[in-house]
C-alpha cells in the first residue's frame, strides 16, 4: 500500500511539472508577440535603422571633410589639409563635378559608366602648341635649376658648363591620354616621357626635387585648359591592386626594415637635408613637428650651402619601396602600359616624391623613380654626409580646368573644348 502511494506521488509530480512548462512557454510566446507588436507599432526597428543610416552618413561626411573639397568663406580648398596649408583649389566653382571613378578604375559620369575610358586620347596638344612660354620664364627656370638642383655643387662634374648648356629644356609635341579623375577633374598624362632631362644632386637635389620637377612641367605644359605637374608616387599607389602586392608590407632587403618602421642615427651618421626637418614622420633632436608630405613642395626653394647635423640624433621613417609591377598589380590593367611601359627606354623617369631608406650604417635620402620595369628610388644624399647626383626624364600630368568639355571623335579619341 505504501509503494502505491509513492508511485501516485511521482506521477503527480511529473504532471504538475509538465503543466507548468506548457504554461511558461505560452506566457513567453505571448510576451514575444507583445514585444514584436510594440517594436513594429512603436517604430523601434525603423528608428534603429534610421540611427544606423545617420551614423554611416556622418562617417562619410567626416571622411569627405578630411579628404574632399571644402569651402571656407567664399573659397574652395581641395581638402582640409590644403586649407591648413593655405592652398586654395584651382576649381572655385560651386557646381559639383559630374565625373567620378569606381573602385575598378572605370570612369563614371553622374554615377553611370561613361564612354570616356582610362587610356583614351585627348587632343590637349593643340593648346600646348598654341601656348607660349616667355624667354624670361625660361631663363628664371634655368636659374632655379642651376641654383637649387645641386648643380652648382657639382660644377667639376659638369666641366664648368651652365645648366642650360648641359641639360637644355624644350617644349615637345606629345600625345595625351586619360589618366584618372581626381577631385572631380579629368587628368591626362603624356603618352611618352619628353626627351628633356632634369639633373639633381646632393642635399639641394633632395630639398628641391618636387619644387623643380613640378615647376618644369608647369612652365612647359600648362595651358588655358589645364595645369601641369609631374607624376607623384600617390598617383601610382592609388591605382595599385593591393590584393596582389601591397607596398605597405615592403621590407628593405639589406636592412630588414619594414615600410613605415623607424631607425635612429647619431654622431657622424646624423646629417640631414633641411627639408627633412619639415617632413611628417621625421625627427631631428626629437622635434617631430613637420607638416610636409613627401610629395609636397617647400614653401620656398631651399639653398642649403652646407650639411646639417643633429645635436643628438635623427629618427628616420622608411618611406621607400620598390618593386617590379605587372598587369595583375593594378586595379585597371592599362596602368601597366600608361605608367610603366611607356617610360622612355635608356633612362629612368623622376617621380616628384621624396623617399627615405634606412640602413644600419646610414639613411639614404632619395627621390622616387620609375623605369620600363619597376618603381624604385635614386639616393641623392646620405646621413653620413655622402652625396650623389643623377639625371632623369620627367612625366607631366595635366589636370584639366573645371569647364573643360570633351567631345568624342572616335572610339578612343576625344576633342577638348
Amino acid at each position: 500500500m505504501k509503494e502505491k502511494t509513492k508511485m501516485h506521488k511521482k506521477v503527480d509530480d511529473k504532471g504538475i511539472t509538465l503543466i507548468a512548462l506548457i504554461i511558461t512557454i505560452i506566457v513567453m510566446l505571448i510576451l514575444v508577440a507583445v514585444t514584436i507588436s510594440v517594436a513594429l507599432n512603436g517604430g523601434l526597428i525603423s528608428k534603429a535603422q534610421e540611427a544606423k543610416t545617420r551614423t554611416e552618413e556622418a562617417q562619410i561626411a567626416e571622411r569627405d571633410l578630411l579628404t574632399g573639397r571644402i569651402k571656407i568663406g567664399d573659397t574652395w580648398y581641395d581638402s582640409l589639409d590644403e586649407y591648413l596649408k593655405g592652398n586654395p583649389s584651382e576649381n572655385q566653382s560651386d557646381e559639383p563635378s559630374k565625373w567620378g571613378q569606381d573602385k575598378n578604375g572605370n570612369i563614371t559620369y553622374e554615377g553611370e559608366i561613361s564612354e570616356l575610358q582610362v587610356g583614351d586620347y585627348v587632343d590637349y596638344e593643340k593648346y600646348v602648341a598654341e601656348s607660349s612660354v616667355g624667354e624670361s620664364e625660361i631663363n628664371k627656370l634655368y636659374d632655379d635649376l642651376e641654383t637649387y638642383s645641386g648643380f652648382s655643387e657639382y660644377t667639376a662634374n659638369n666641366s664648368g658648363k651652365i645648366y642650360s648648356d648641359k641639360y637644355p629644356l624644350e617644349k615637345e609635341e606629345l600625345k595625351w591620354r586619360v589618366l584618372d579623375i581626381k577631385d572631380g577633374r579629368i587628368r591626362l598624362i603624356s603618352e611618352k616621357t619628353p626627351r628633356s632631362r632634369i639633373y639633381l644632386a646632393g642635399y639641394n637635389g633632395y630639398n628641391n626635387a618636387v619644387y623643380l620637377i613640378d615647376k618644369v612641367c608647369r612652365e612647359l605644359y600648362s595651358t588655358e585648359k589645364g595645369t601641369a605637374q609631374n607624376l607623384k608616387i600617390e598617383d601610382i599607389e592609388d591605382k595599385m591592386n593591393l590584393s596582389t602586392w601591397d607596398f605597405h608590407e615592403y621590407i628593405e632587403e639589406d636592412s630588414g626594415v619594414k615600410y613605415r618602421e623607424t631607425n635612429e642615427y647619431t654622431g657622424n651618421k646624423s646629417y640631414y637635408p633641411e627639408i627633412f626637418a619639415q617632413e611628417k614622420n621625421s625627427w631631428v633632436d626629437d622635434n617631430d613637428e613637420g607638416t610636409l608630405d613627401l610629395s609636397d613642395e617647400p614653401k620656398e626653394p631651399i639653398n642649403q650651402g652646407e650639411a646639417r647635423k643633429a645635436v643628438n640624433k635623427i629618427k628616420v621613417t622608411q618611406s621607400h619601396w620598390e618593386s617590379e609591377l605587372e598587369k595583375a598589380n593594378w586595379k585597371n590593367a592599362i596602368y601597366q602600359d600608361l605608367l610603366i611601359r611607356s617610360n622612355r627606354l635608356g633612362g629612368d623617369t623622376w617621380i616628384s616624391s621624396r623617399s627615405v631608406e634606412t640602413y644600419s650604417d646610414r639613411a639614404k635620402f632619395c627621390v622616387f623613380t620609375v623605369d620600363p620595369y619597376e618603381i624604385s628610388s635614386m639616393p641623392l644624399c646620405y646621413s653620413n654626409d655622402g652625396m650623389w647626383d643623377s639625371w632623369r626624364y620627367f612625366r607631366p600630368v595635366v589636370t584639366l580646368s573645371a569647364n573643360a568639355e570633351l567631345t568624342s571623335t572616335g572610339e578612343t579619341t576625344w576633342s577638348l573644348n
